[in-house]
């Protein structure tokens, strides 16, 4: 069994061609620009559309647990939840959504194959993303598996802030990593987003010694965070150092705002404009002259 919280179709900016992206549940860092914060935890997170909330109550009357309340605010309390859902059942405007479920993994890889004809015409395939997909290492070892049993292209991305033996026990299964490199100073990377830098670039520089053309590093570029030309060419010049054929510079944008709402939390980058992908076009030129493939956008 897999925890999973989306399954979306014909996918583009996931690796070659048209992929089908599982996210998993479960992620081992809290960056706070996340598009999917609701992937941290392992466990289904409830999130409240105050959009379309009516105040009827209804959803807290039928909480046995009283993990929903209404005070000043809607609020709701995971650890007095254990999923019932009875909730969401009763929410008539349908304010209230679980995301995540377990699902077998026979489950997920008949989803996955319903595209099948998509991914031969275009040398696309599955992608696994996240939250981090090594913090179910066995599970998704097993779901990687089955799909190599149906041919299809599989790419993984990481973060890379596991231990390298949950790495290893889907390695041979995988035909690309999409890896995230975030920022090289290890204080930094870890006081934001906490991230240990020796999980992180240990394990890059084991892959890509190990075959660096299965190896795209991928940055998102964060204003206040990475966003100067002194990070992004060292990361590009480190990928560079490590053979690997690619960096992909991902503009930040704003898509998770909704969801950090949705999840009572506040996004501290609400007031920060969605970066234009011709804000890094000078990256590009720069892989140019440094011999590495450097692309705007996944």
């Amino acid at each position: 069994m897999i925890n999973v919280f989306n399954i979306e179709k014909f996918a583009t900016h996931d690796g070659p061609g048209i992929r089908t992206t599982v996210f998993l549940k479960g992620c081992s860092l809290h960056c706070p620009w996340c598009a999917n914060p609701e992937s941290w935890s392992k466990k289904p997170t409830l999130l409240y559309d105050q959009r379309k909330c009516v105040s009827c109550k209804a959803c807290a009357a039928s909480c046995t647990t009283q993990a929903i309340t209404f005070d000043q605010k809607w609020q709701w309390d995971s650890a007095k939840c254990f999923e019932c859902r009875q909730c969401t059942q009763n929410c008539l405007p349908h304010a209230l959504s679980f995301a995540g479920e377990t699902m077998s993994v026979d489950a997920v890889v008949n989803e996955v194959l319903k595209d099948k004809d998509y991914f031969d015409n275009s040398d696309g395939g599955i992608t696994v993303s996240g939250g981090e997909p090594f913090l179910q290492a066995d599970a998704l070892a097993e779901l990687l598996k089955e799909c190599k049993c149906h041919d299809l292209h599989v790419a993984v991305e990481t973060t890379g802030n596991v231990p390298l033996s949950d790495i290893k026990k889907a390695l041979p299964y995988i035909d690309l990593f999409l890896y995230d490199v975030k920022h090289l100073n290890a204080d930094t990377l870890y006081e934001v987003t906490g991230g240990r830098s020796e999980y992180i670039f240990t394990n890059l520089e084991w892959l890509a010694q190990r075959d660096p053309s299965k190896v795209i590093v991928r940055v998102p570029v964060i204003p206040g965070f990475n966003a100067n030309q002194e990070m992004l060419c060292k990361i590009i010049d480190y990928a560079k150092k490590l053979k690997v054929r690619e960096v992909n510079l991902l503009p930040y944008h704003s898509l998770g705002k909704n969801k950090w709402e949705q999840m009572n939390r506040d996004y501290v980058y609400k007031d920060l404009k969605i970066m234009e992908k011709c804000e890094l076009s000078e990256y590009a030129e720069y892989g140019k002259r440094q011999n590495i493939k450097v692309k705007i956008g996944g």
